[in-house]
Formats: C-alpha cells, sequence, structure tokens
C-alpha cells in the first residue's frame, strides 16, 4: 500500500494542529506571561510552515522521504528545506527551555570535509547523491539530539515548578521524541511502516499539546 498519500494528508493535519498550538500558546502567554509559552509559539508556527512544506513536498514527487532515498532520487533534495526549517523550530524550542529554566533558578538562587575532486561526471553525481542523503539523515539525527536535550530541559523544569503546564509540554514532546526515534529509525533501514507510525505519534504529541493548551488557557480564564 503506497504510504506517500496517507503521510502527506497526516503531515497537512498535523501542521493545522501545529498552527494551532502556536496560537493558542501565544494567547495563554499573554494571560500568564510564560517564556516557554512564547518559543512555544514561535515554534510551532516554524513546525506548522515546515509540515505544509512536508505535505506539499510528498504530494508533488509523489512519494515519502523513505521512498525518495531508497531509490537515492535527486527528489530527496525536495525534503532538507521542511527538514532545516524543523531543526530551526526545535532549536527555538531548545532555547526557550534554556530561558525557562534560567529564570527559575534565578528566581530560586539557583546555580545555571575535505571534497576530493573527480573527472567523472557519473562518481560526482554519485557521491552528490550520497552527500545529499548523509546531510538529510545527519538532519534527523540532530533533531533527535535536539529533542532528548528538551524532554531533558522538561524534566528539570517541571522538577522546579510542578506545575501542570510544564508536565503537559514535556508528555507532548515526550511522544514528539518517540515519534522522530522511530523517524530515524525508519531513515536509517528504509522502514516505510515505521514512518508512518513516527508520523502517527508525532501527529498525537501535536494533538495533547493542544488539548492541554486550550484546556488550560479555558482554566486560566
Amino acid at each position: 500500500m503506497p504510504t506517500a498519500p496517507i503521510i502527506s494528508v497526516l503531515n497537512l493535519l498535523s501542521g493545522i494542529v501545529a498552527l494551532l498550538v502556536s496560537y493558542y500558546a501565544y494567547k495563554n502567554n499573554k494571560l500568564v506571561g510564560s517564556i516557554l509559552l512564547r518559543y512555544i509559539s514561535v515554534g510551532f508556527l516554524l513546525l506548522g510552515v515546515s509540515l505544509f512544506l512536508q505535505a506539499a513536498t510528498e504530494s508533488a514527487v509523489s512519494a515519502t522521504a523513505i521512498e525518495a532515498i531508497k531509490v537515492r532520487d535527486a527528489e530527496i533534495l525536495a525534503f532538507l528545506l521542511y527538514t532545516a526549517l524543523q531543526l530551526v523550530a526545535y532549536a527555538v524550542f531548545a532555547w526557550g527551555y534554556g530561558l525557562s529554566l534560567f529564570s527559575h533558578r534565578t528566581m530560586m538562587s539557583a546555580p545555571v570535509p575535505v571534497v576530493l575532486a573527480t573527472s567523472s561526471l557519473a562518481k560526482r553525481i554519485i557521491e552528490g547523491m550520497v552527500f545529499v542523503l548523509a546531510i538529510y539523515e545527519a538532519s534527523q539525527l540532530a533533531i533527535i539530539v535536539l529533542l532528548l536535550l528538551i524532554v531533558y530541559q522538561g524534566i528539570l523544569n517541571f522538577q522546579h515548578t510542578k506545575s501542570s503546564l510544564s508536565l503537559m509540554v514535556l508528555s507532548g514532546f515526550s511522544l514528539i521524541f518517540l515519534a522522530h526515534l522511530l523517524m530515524l529509525g525508519a531513515v536509517l533501514t528504509l522502514g516505510s511502516t515505521a514512518f508512518l507510525i513516527g508520523n502517527t505519534i508525532e501527529f498525537c504529541g501535536f494533538l495533547s499539546l493542544l488539548f492541554f493548551l486550550y484546556w488550560s488557557g479555558r482554566v486560566v480564564k
């Protein structure tokens, strides 16, 4: 069964949910003045845009990133743009968590390649494909590292604040972290099923964050 149309629709829905998360994080930040919510709003805005790009890319080339990797096609280049944008988004989350932790600790007085030339055009093309593939896989690994940092900072943040907001954000990012672990495994093993499951779990993580932010906004009111 072709997974590209399914994942494309799933990423489109995830993009919509990500933008709603951004909106409610922005709205709740206006009520409670949270540094973390401010960066969540910006990060999920970037994630929403990247997911729309991902869905559009999968629809345009009629393939998922895994399928493009399997054939080592030039289409893999199209997947690098949204991956780079996701990297920026998760870096924003990590930075926001860092600032949030720093502010909490301040209040609590706590401490804080050489490219070888070749005459063969065919060999250059192959090397270029391998390089692009390596960049894509390295980008996925970098996202995992950033998410691991985000989850770790989320645990520290919850230990300091004991708030329902920090717990809900931690649970949402934990699901997203698990999703990207599966997606990284799918990239390395070229497993389309694992890639689909990872995208589904990521969507559930976005939904959980949206639900909690919507719920917390109503409670604050």
